[in-house]
Formats: C-alpha cells, structure tokens, sequence
C-alpha cells in the first residue's frame, strides 16, 4: 500500500506516480532554520499532545510534549545562533527523509522535529501497521501543521520498501536519515540519494547503567526510592527496547546484599505500576536465563516475579550482546571505570550513571574515546533524546553553510 497522513487520522491511499509529485515538489520548500515560526508550530505540538486525552497520559508522550515545548527549542535557537561564525549563513540542507525504528513509537518525532527546526521540508516513512496511539500522535501532528500552515512541507507517508516507488524517491532527498537495525541500515544504504546527499544510519545499538555501590550505600530511602524510578523509567517505557535502555548493570565496587535492596525497589515498582508480561515475553527470558548459564556467560539467575530478571555475568562483553527485553538484565562488578574498556565496542551507545562524580565521568569518556559509548548520562535519561545523537551534530547534517565574503 501507497498511502499519505493528511489532517485527518487514517491514511489516503495514492498511487506511485501522486506520492513521487507530492516529494519532488519539496525540492526548494526549505525555510530558515530555527526561525521564530518553527519554535511556533513545535510549541503548539507540545500543547496539543499535553491536552490530548489519550497522548497525555503515556509518559513518552508527555517527554516528548516537554521537549517540543517552547522554552526548550528556543534555548536550542539562542545556543546555534550564538555558535554561529561571522561570514557563514546556516541554510537548510533541503529535502530530508526519515525511516524511524518500528520499536520506538516517538523517535520518528524526535528526528522529524530537529530536521524541521532545521528548515528542512520532510518526508517521513511510517510503517504500515501503527499502534493506536502512534496513529493518534500522527494524526496530531498532521492537523496541527495543516492549521499553522506548515502541512505542505512536511510529509507522513507509507510506501513499500524494495519496490520502484523506494528508488524513485530516494533520488530526492538531500539527506536521509535510517533509524533501526544493522540489515535495515545496510539494505536501504544501497539506495542512491541526490549526488550531493547525505545519509546517516543510526543501526544497532545497546547501552548499560553503572551504580557506585559506595553512593547507594550512602543513600537514603527517599533516594533509593528515586533511583529506582528513574531506573524503571530507562528499562520499561519501550520494553526495553530503546537503544539507550540499560541490558548490563555494572555495580562499582561490591554491592553485596544492596543489588537485592535495589531489584526488589524496581520489581515493586513494576507491580505498582501494573507492567504487564506476555506470556512469550516471560517463556523467552527464562530460555535466555537458562543458555547463559550453560554457555557459563552468567554463574547464577535470579527473577523477582515476571517483571524483572537479573543474571549475575561472568564474561560480560558477552552478556551485553545478548539482548533480550521486557526486563531481563545481567550485572556484573567493576573496581573503577577503566574496567569497561572491554565493554567498549562500536554497537555501545549509552551509559548511565549514579554515584559518579565530575572527574569519574571524564575518565569514563577517555576510557570509552575512540572504542563506542557516545553517551554519559545519570540514570533516568537514557531515553532522553538530545542533537547530538550517537555522537553526530544533528543540526550540523542537518543544515549546509553558505560562506559569504
């Protein structure tokens, strides 16, 4: 099926030869990057999905709302404008095509958002099959930039890849943006774009938390509490599916009997927060569980109900690329952060923090430097989309410069 999102909330189907006109005539649609207008429309996107119904209860949602909303975007504005050089004028960098993961319900936002921001005029490919409230959230943005009259520049659409119609429009876009696996990367990669296009692929990735056991000790209740939710928050929104949710927990130093106080905080929290396990999600944790400890990458497993699993690692650089989700972890215990240069591989992407002071952090950098890990952050922003993504300056791709004299 060939189909387009307009303002209304189920797709239109068209035909081959509708949809290539409809991309084509985006060629000169680019406006000016972070204008004032372009705060407008994300502001208003943020207001609409914080007053929706539905989209307003999902915590997703309501990050995404936070981070569209105008204080936020007009901070980005005022740091580019500032970075700016005399003698070069940002220009968008023209027609630029999203192909957003299909386990990530708002990343495609997130990549749509800093393209427009960037004056870009953009189509974005959404699979055929949306979630309910994936679907609302397009309908959402559809009728908010058809209001604000921003509807003919910005393009939701489905068209079935390894057909014509892919090679067709490929030939359009001045940058191309590929979210989801090594072999989804690989494949559309061998599509060409405009000569002087742009493609990025952001392929498999898999990240890992690090707790200081001295700091955990040293925590209240009110504390642990916190740290728990803000844990819960990076492994269970997407099932653990989201790049930078933690697969691996590195304890710094011994935890001892503070690994049990602090599993059982998070499975309280997945109780009370009624997080539900299919049947087959719970049947392959337990395989998962059972080959580890048979191919001796973990010595002991350990399930605290349905919700959450954790497999003490032997050989964690193993444990780490064996991913399963829906709350599986393995963990493992370092004596300084140099110790995770061997976890350090292209495919890692994340690591979250608690209990690591300035300077820990920088040694952890220059351990990671050159090796993977492109981001340090505490734990509670895994998940938290930010410009630089997998170490590349969006807003850089994104936009060209125009060098005057």
């Amino acid at each position: 099926m060939i189909a387009i999102w307009g303002q209304q909330p189920e797709p239109v189907q068209v035909d081959a030869a509708e949809l290539e006109t409809r991309v084509a005539g985006l060629t000169y649609a680019s406006g000016t990057p972070y204008s004032p207008d372009l705060v407008k429309v994300l502001d208003e996107i943020s207001r609409r999905i914080l007053q929706h119904p539905q989209l307003r209860h999902g915590p997703q949602y309501v990050a995404l709302a936070f981070w569209l909303r105008r204080a936020s975007m007009q901070r980005l504005a005022d740091s580019l404008r500032a970075a700016e050089q005399p003698g070069y004028l940002p220009s968008a960098r023209g027609v630029a095509l999203h192909l957003p993961p299909t386990n990530v319900d708002t990343i495609f936002v997130y990549s749509w958002a800093m393209s427009l921001f960037a004056g870009n005029a953009n189509v974005v490919r959404l699979p055929e099959s949306l979630k309910p409230e994936t679907r609302l959230l397009v309908g959402l943005l559809a009728a908010t930039l058809g209001d604000l009259g921003e509807g003919q520049r910005q393009l939701f659409c489905h068209y079935p890849y390894g057909q014509p119609i892919e090679a067709a429009l490929a030939r359009h876009f001045d940058l191309r943006l590929i979210w989801g696996g090594d072999a989804k990367v690989n494949q559309v990669s061998k599509l060409p774009i405009r000569p002087d296009g742009l493609s990025i692929g952001f392929p498999d990735r898999k990240s890992l938390a690090l707790i200081a056991s001295d700091a955990y000790r040293q925590a209240d209740e009110a504390q642990r509490d916190g740290l728990a939710e803000r844990f819960f928050n990076d492994v269970y929104w997407f099932d653990q599916m989201g790049c930078g949710s933690p697969r691996l927990l590195v304890w710094l130093d011994e935890p001892g009997a503070l690994a049990e106080d602090f599993y059982r905080r998070v499975a309280s929290l997945a109780r009370s927060k009624s997080y539900q396990v299919e049947a087959g999600t719970a049947i392959g944790k337990l395989a998962l569980a059972h080959d580890l400890l048979a191919e001796a990458v973990t010595d002991r497993h350990s399930a605290y109900g349905n919700a959450l699993h954790v497999s003490r690692a032997s050989d964690p650089v193993e444990a780490l690329h064996r991913p399963h989700g829906g709350g599986f972890l393995c963990d493992w215990v370092a004596t300084a952060v140099e110790d995770l240069a061997p976890l350090a591989s292209r495919p890692l992407q994340t690591v979250t923090h608690f209990g690591i002071d300035a300077v820990a952090c920088e040694a952890l950098a220059r351990t990671l430097r050159g090796r993977g890990g492109y981001r340090i952050v505490p734990i509670g922003q895994a998940l938290q989309f930010e410009p630089v993504w997998d170490g590349v300056d969006l807003m850089r791709h994104m936009t060209r410069l125009i060098a005057w004299r």
